[in-house]
């Protein structure tokens, strides 16, 4: 018997062996029914060795569920994976054909424009091939135009004819000088007659009706009249202000004058009395309003605004409008007459030269062009004038 519990404690039990031990053990105790104090230290021996090793079981099943955890957790990687790869697959797909309905959709758009700027680049090759033709033709046809015109002998008389009536457009228009335009324009006109050609009557009869209207406008001395304003405007702050002045009536002033005949001792004596009297008391009545005087920076302000009354003439004056003109005259005669000492001889000159200023008249021109220049351009360019028939 204690060989063979050396043999079992020596060795890892078996399922059987662990399961007939118990069989084994209760067998020897029944046949050795003598030595029970023996039998019974055995068994605990046994009971307690048997107690310190570990049940295999409890191994396995940890084995067999950690198992089971490995493969879920790989079968659940696996599923999760293939989901993904399918949301994948399925985004591709959907992208792909929102690209290719994108290209569907806007491919004949495309092809439109394409179409459109093909079109565009033919049309524009031959508009700048009719153009360039175009040129070149009319290069050709002026060429010999003006070769055809400079064979005349009067070809340059009708050149300078030109460009006197163009610098005369330039006088009135301009510089707005009517009287040298009528100059220039008769110029042209002799230019015309030292020809000696018939079929330029025309060409004449329209110089003489530019001449004439020309001739009709009255010279307004522009540059003058500015200087005029000039001279004025400097001299405002020479000008004297006017005084307040007492005016006695003059019948008060009569009555104390005394008489050189005796019959009027009696008057006399009492216009000497009242003189006496008025030298202590003065009562007298007064005609007119008294003006006040102007502070100091009140006089600045009416020079200034006067001055730039007489500059709004000016300008006036240059753009040709009688209506401003005119009012800026008038309001600054006003105040200097109101204003400014009317007894001193410069304020008389000045209001005097306003006055003129007034009247004066600026007339503009209602030429617009000149009915000598179309018949002088086909003059100089094809060398003799086109009637309508040949137009």
């Amino acid at each position: 018997m204690e060989t063979k519990n050396t043999d079992a404690s020596a060795s890892e039990p078996t399922t059987e062996q662990t399961v007939a031990q118990p069989v084994n053990d209760t067998l020897s105790a029944s046949q050795s029914l003598p030595n029970e104090s023996t039998s019974s230290n055995e068994s605990t021996v046994q009971t307690q060795s048997s107690q310190s090793k570990p049940a295999p079981w409890g191994i396995i099943f940890t084995l067999f569920l950690l198992l089971l955890l490995t493969f879920a957790a790989t079968a659940g990687g696996y599923y999760f994976y293939q989901q993904l790869q399918a949301q994948q697959d399925e985004t591709a797909e959907l992208q792909q054909a929102l690209e290719q309905k994108l290209q569907t959709v806007l491919i004949e758009p495309n092809q439109r424009i394409a179409f459109l700027e093909q079109q565009q680049n033919q049309f524009k090759s031959s508009v700048d091939l009719t153009m360039a033709q175009t040129l070149d033709q009319q290069t050709q046809l002026e060429e010999r135009v003006s070769i055809i015109a400079q064979r005349n002998p009067n070809h340059w008389r009708a050149e300078e004819a030109k460009y006197l009536v163009r610098l005369a457009g330039q006088k009135l228009w301009l510089e707005k000088d009517p009287s040298t335009a009528t100059s220039l324009l008769r110029a042209a006109d002799e230019r015309i007659k030292s020809m000696r050609d018939p079929s330029l009557m025309p060409l004449r009869k329209a110089l003489s009706k530019d001449i004439a209207a020309v001739a009709t406008i009255k010279n307004t001395d522009i540059s003058g009249t500015v200087l005029t304003l000039d001279t004025i405007i400097d001299g405002l702050e020479k000008l004297p202000l006017n005084r307040a002045e007492t005016h006695f009536s003059a019948d008060e002033l009569a009555d104390t004058e005394v008489s050189h005949s005796l019959d009027d001792w009696q008057s006399n004596l009492a216009k000497s009395w009242q003189a006496l009297i008025d030298d202590f008391v003065i009562v007298r009545k007064r005609t007119t309003d008294a003006a006040p005087l102007l502070e100091p920076d009140q006089q600045w302000y009416l020079v200034e605004n006067t001055r730039n009354k007489l500059l709004q003439a000016q300008l006036a004056l240059y753009r040709q409008d009688q209506v401003n003109f005119r009012n800026s005259i008038k309001l600054a005669r006003k105040w200097i007459f109101q204003y400014f000492d009317l007894k001193d001889q410069q304020t008389i000159d000045t209001l005097a030269t306003l006055d003129a200023l007034e009247t004066l008249k600026i007339q503009t021109t209602s030429i617009e062009r000149f009915e000598a220049s179309n018949l002088l351009n086909q003059l100089v360019t094809y060398g003799n004038l086109m009637t309508e028939e040949t137009q």
